[in-house]
C-alpha cells in the first residue's frame, strides 16, 4: 500500500484487536512505515525482506515497527539474526523471526527465539509446505500455543533421506 490506505485501514480496524499490521507499506519506504506507525493503535511488524542488521537498526531508530521479523534464512543466518534480536531489545520492540523457508530456517529461528529476550511468538506454518514438514524426520508440534526446543545436537533435525531421495530429480 501507500502510506494514506493503511492509515485508512488502521482507523477502520483499530478497535479488533489485532495482533499486528504486517508490512503496511512497501519494506523499502522505512519514513513511510514510521508514519503509519505514528498514527496506529495496532503494532507493526515488518523486516522479513530486510538482509542485515543495519536495515533493522534504521527501522528502530526511524520508529517505524513494533516488531522485528527477520528472516535467518535472508538476513545473514543466526548470528546476524541473534544481533538484530539485540537491537529490538535494545529499542523495547518484540521480536518473531519469519520462519517460512523450510526446516533448516524454521529450526534456527527457534532456537535464536529461545535465546532472544526480545521473542515473543514464532510464526509457523501448518499448512502444506513440505520443505518444513516432509524434509525432516521429526514432527514438530504447538501443543498449549508451545513449541518444545529440541534437544538433539546440532538445530535438532534430521534431514529425511527419503525426501531427499524422492525429490533428487527435481534439484
Amino acid at each position: 500500500y501507500m502510506v494514506a490506505e493503511p492509515k485508512r485501514f488502521i482507523q477502520l480496524a483499530g478497535d479488533l484487536d489485532l495482533a499486528w499490521f504486517e508490512e503496511p507499506v512497501i519494506a523499502d519506504d522505512k519514513p513511510g512505515m514510521a508514519e503509519v506507525r505514528a498514527s496506529s493503535s495496532i503494532p507493526i511488524a515488518t523486516g522479513e525482506s530486510e538482509a542485515t542488521r543495519y536495515a533493522f537498526r534504521d527501522l528502530a531508530v526511524l520508529k517505524s515497527a513494533d516488531i522485528f521479523q527477520p528472516d535467518p534464512a535472508f538476513c545473514g543466518g543466526i548470528s546476524e539474526a541473534m544481533k538484530i534480536g539485540t537491537i529490538a531489545s535494545a529499542f523495547n520492540l518484540r521480536f518473531a523471526p519469519h520462519l517460512w523457508a523450510g526446516a533448516p530456517c524454521f529450526f534456527a529461528g527457534l532456537h535464536v527465539c529461545a535465546a532472544s529476550p526480545a521473542s515473543f511468538t514464532v510464526e509457523y506454518s501448518l499448512g502444506a509446505n513440505p520443505m518444513i514438514h516432509d524434509l525432516i524426520e521429526e514432527t514438530v508440534e504447538a501443543k498449549d500455543g508451545m513449541i518444545a526446543i529440541p534437544e538433539k545436537p546440532g538445530l535438532g533435525f534430521t534431514i529425511s533421506e527419503r525426501f531427499l531421495e524422492a525429490n533428487a530429480q527435481r534439484c
